[in-house]
């Protein structure tokens, strides 16, 4: 009754033995998927205690913590973040594009905040420089705003989402606080939505999901148990 009434019957497990890893049981291929996320953490470790990212080293300039737009758009650029569910938040990009214009009606970057002012069209990687340069309060706020933009509709699978999402739970410290659990929590039901309507031959994006699905769900326990997860109904 605990269960039923809980929001973790939310949770929807693999719609068919196509949306599960192949090859290896569940069981393996988590482990494994487990085990490179843990090397992933430890080598970051040990590259903030080498000084990557540090003050001595090339910094980026970032949004403000609190900018969510301009974050998304840091993630995945410009067209990815707007032209995604009909551009819904065009109105708050256009509070971050604006630019100045000289006397031959070209743009100018007098305007345009110093993050912007290189961004990649696909918006930026997750460097190991990058990712070190950002401390835990931002890490937990970057990735709650994007877990924002997801559960309205943003595909996971398009511009560079899975991957700064992934990147940035490699930075996550445990334990969790409960604030960050329910964004957490919430994003595996949003992982576990997108994989039951993904097309099953579509392998390259049905693994990042199940990859996100096991690292949320096993490695920062939020999903109660791989069986739950990773068993089909």
């Amino acid at each position: 009754l605990s269960y039923l009434l809980s929001t973790r019957s939310s949770i929807i497990p693999p719609p068919s033995g196509q949306h599960l890893p192949k090859g290896k049981t569940s069981n393996e291929w988590a482990e494994s998927v487990v085990s490179n996320f843990e090397r992933l953490r430890e080598y970051l470790v040990r590259s903030k205690a080498k000084g990557f990212g540090g003050k001595q080293t090339a910094r980026k300039p970032l949004p403000t913590m609190k900018d969510r737009s301009s974050w998304h758009i840091f993630c995945v650029g410009v067209d990815e973040a707007r032209g995604n569910s009909g551009a819904y938040f065009a109105d708050d990009y256009d509070t971050t594009t604006s630019t100045a214009t000289d006397e031959n009606n070209n743009d100018t970057t007098e305007d345009i905040p110093a993050w912007k002012q290189n961004l990649p069209v696909d918006g930026y990687e997750p460097s190991v420089c990058l990712l070190l340069q950002m401390d835990q309060v931002m890490i937990r706020r970057v990735l709650s705003h994007l877990s924002y933009y997801v559960d309205l509709g943003w595909s996971f699978i398009s511009g560079r989402r899975a991957e700064w999402i992934y990147a940035l739970l490699a930075r996550l410290e445990k334990p969790v606080h409960r604030d960050d659990a329910a964004v957490l929590f919430g994003l595996l039901k949003s992982l576990t939505v997108a994989r039951s309507k993904i097309d099953p031959m579509n392998r390259r994006n049905l693994g990042k999901l199940n990859a996100l699905i096991v690292i949320v769900g096993v490695f920062f326990e939020q999903g109660g148990s791989l069986k739950k997860i990773m068993t089909c109904e």
